[in-house]
């Protein structure tokens, strides 16, 4: 029993310091930045394989700084902590004893430099591994994720301090280390419902699926945005990308544009919050002899700021009425620009923003079908007290909204059908917004 219980232990202690070495640096023709302190170092053949470059070093003899080495750009961060590993491992070359000191530097969020030293033996090509848990040349055991690496090539371990230049040559490839994995953006899973309202009821600010008619006039971008086309198929369907926590985005026309027969500024939206308060702010912008900014905000409920709630990690329609934009002072005749920017334009607050469709509507809000997809179909439509829907799969959940983008009611479903309680909303247009297999879709309806 004794026995099994060591072995036991033991499996667990190997399990427990299992290191991870990821290719930082080949060596093969990149990665050198510069030497310091009277170093020389160049590309040069692998001694042992012609066919690859490698890093050789050069010590001066007898003069130079003792502290001399090499610095080494990397493409990866990689990180040293006491919770995952403070080891790394780097490949090097040398017919003679040497010990070299390495250095984890460009520490991200104030992680501290750290020297490590290690003993080559002499015996060509080694891999050494070498831990960051020491306080050499003043410096502190390792602590966080690091950008940058740096060699010095001459430890004197007797005197725990650098060794005067001896005129070592010796080579270098292979930086390994725990590589920081970048969470990639988050990105929605299909793209925004194309739009079914009719060409002539429509004025397009972006919107690339419907062609048309009546657009406006785009002659320039300001912030920083991207394109990205979510359609799965061959077909195209573009949307806004935006990082808010490094910038927002916005575009402008030559002239001011008359849009005052339009009754409704329409957009959806997905948004992946990253810092902060999750929402963000959209602008409609005039120029009547001043240019003056009118703000409609998407975010948390209970700020009185904020005109609608935000929905994160599904595609959101909000249709605004244009009457909000003029009773704030907005000059329907003279639109200039518009733009969106992080909540409250803080600083303090950033998220992903894809947007789509933003159209304006005459009488009613934009019209965006995925009901015949989703087989989603509701009635009475008008309705006064009950509204009844169904569809192909289970209904996740429902959730009301009126024109003005605010959730009024919300249902938990779990079913293929189910009947809706609405008799306690105000007279109006409302939009259902449901969830199918991981699917949303929109419906309008009319309470009486």
């Amino acid at each position: 029993m004794k026995k099994i219980t060591l072995l036991f232990a033991l499996l667990i202690t190997s399990i427990g310091f299992s290191q991870t070495y990821d290719l930082l640096e080949s060596f093969n023709g990149t990665g050198y930045e510069g030497a310091f302190g009277g170093t020389s170092a160049a590309y040069d053949a692998d001694p042992t394989n012609a066919s690859i470059q490698v890093v050789k070093i050069t010590s001066t003899n007898g003069s130079g700084e003792v502290w001399q080495g090499i610095n080494v750009i990397l493409t990866n961060s990689y990180k040293l902590t006491s919770a995952t590993q403070l080891t790394m491992q780097l490949d090097v070359y040398s017919t003679s004893a040497i010990t070299i000191a390495p250095k984890a530097q460009g520490g991200v969020s104030g992680a501290p430099e750290s020297v490590s030293s290690v003993d080559h033996s002499g015996g060509g090509w080694e891999t050494l591994t070498f831990t960051f848990d020491k306080s050499l040349d003043g410096k502190v055991p390792a602590n966080g994720d690091y950008n940058d690496f740096a060699l010095h090539i001459n430890w004197d371990t007797g005197a725990n301090n650098f060794g005067a230049p001896d005129g070592r040559i010796f080579y270098i490839k292979n930086l390994k280390g725990l590589a920081v994995v970048t969470a990639s953006d988050p990105v929605p899973s299909a793209a925004a419902a194309v739009p079914t309202t009719a060409d002539a009821n429509a004025y397009s600010i972006y919107n690339d699926t419907n062609n048309y008619t009546t657009s406006f006039n785009v002659q320039y971008g300001f912030g920083t945005s991207s394109a990205v086309d979510l359609d799965p198929s061959a077909a195209v369907n573009n949307a806004l990308k935006m990082n808010l926590e490094a910038d927002g985005f916005g575009q402008g026309e030559g002239g001011p544009d008359d849009i005052s027969s339009y009754d409704f500024v329409n957009f959806n939206y997905w948004f992946s919050n990253s810092k902060g308060t999750a929402g963000f702010v959209f602008i409609m912008i005039d120029n009547d002899g001043a240019v003056q900014e009118f703000k409609y905000q998407v975010g948390i409920s209970t700020a009185a700021s904020d005109s609608a709630d935000i929905v994160e990690n599904a595609w959101t329609q909000v249709s605004i009425p244009m009457s909000h934009f003029t009773d704030l002072g907005f000059d329907s005749t003279k639109l200039f620009q518009w733009k969106v920017d992080k909540y409250n334009q803080s600083g303090d607050n950033g998220g992903f923003l894809y947007l789509d469709n933003i159209v304006l509507t005459k009488n009613v809000p934009l019209s965006i079908e995925n009901n015949e997809l989703l087989g989603f179909s509701m009635y009475p439509n008008p309705t006064n007290n009950v509204l009844n829907i169904s569809a192909k799969g289970a209904i996740q959940n429902a959730e009301i909204f009126n024109v003005l983008g605010k959730r009024v009611k919300s249902f938990n479903v779990n079913d293929t059908k189910e009947t809706l309680d609405v008799s306690d909303l105000a007279s109006g247009i409302y939009l259902v917004k449901y969830a199918v297999d991981g699917s949303t879709g929109t419906a309008k309806f009319i309470k009486q």
